[in-house]
């Protein structure tokens, strides 16, 4: 029995080695469930450049409007911090939107996760991985808060996440601030106007005087908006509501 117990150790560490990107496991992520008994639609809560924690302020937003919240930290296996954080769409991009594509099935196979309306929700860094799973029609919709539409030349910048649209892309919901000092409009609008270009059923809603991170108290950088963070909550809410399956 022993000899066997290692053979298949043997075995699936040749598979591992052979295939990187197939996983043992899915990525780490962290499941937080409404009261009930389910099954509960879905929202995948994708985290900023901040990491996994920086998630944990909203979750509890989109838990009590029913939903079970999946948060995946799609950082700690590559070893990404803010520091190298351009990676993420570069050198780790189609790693990154395989381990996704694993977390939905996990999703899919929860009795307590309604697997008909599965939604996306992303807070800048993540907000890029929200067009990424509505674009390519892997969630019934999908919501970029501040999300990443473009970087620098010099950090490799390739054309995503506008290059993930098509014509069949699912819906998809850009909220961005006209301050934003870390994704700046005069970046993004050039990438916003070339989805529109490509998806009609793309959306864009562009808040005045407002900057980056509107719904992060302790975050310095641009400040916090109040109202900015409700109605950004409310669209997003209503978008999911309208794109849900019976």
């Amino acid at each position: 029995m022993k000899f066997y117990k290692t053979a298949l150790t043997l075995l699936v560490a040749s598979l591992l080695l052979a295939n990187p990107s197939v996983h043992a496991e899915p990525i780490y992520h962290e499941i937080n469930y409404p009261e009930g008994n389910g099954p509960f639609p879905v929202v995948i809560a994708l985290h900023t450049s901040g990491g996994v924690k920086s998630v944990k302020r909203p979750i509890s937003k989109y838990k009590n409007a029913g939903y079970v919240v999946y948060a995946p930290d799609f950082f700690r296996r590559h070893g990404i911090t803010h520091s190298n954080r351009f990676e993420t769409w570069t050198t780790y991009r189609t790693a990154i939107e395989a381990e996704l594509l694993e977390l939905i099935e996990v999703i899919k196979k929860n009795p307590k996760a309604d697997k008909k309306n599965i939604f996306a929700v992303g807070f800048s860094n993540g907000g890029y991985w929200a067009s990424f799973l509505a674009a390519r029609k892997h969630v019934n919709a999908g919501a970029s808060h501040y999300g990443v539409w473009s970087w620098p030349p010099s950090a490799g910048w390739n054309g995503y996440p506008a290059d993930y649209f098509g014509s069949d892309s699912n819906p998809v919901l850009a909220i961005h601030g006209d301050n934003d000092s870390v994704q700046k409009t005069r970046f993004v609008y050039d990438q916003l106007d070339i989805v529109e270009g490509k998806s009609s059923k793309f959306q864009k809603h562009i808040f005045s005087d407002v900057g980056h991170s509107w719904d992060c108290q302790p975050c310095r950088k641009d400040g916090y908006d109040e109202e900015a963070t409700r109605q950004a909550l409310k669209m997003t809410l209503e978008l999911f509501e309208a794109n849900k399956q019976k």
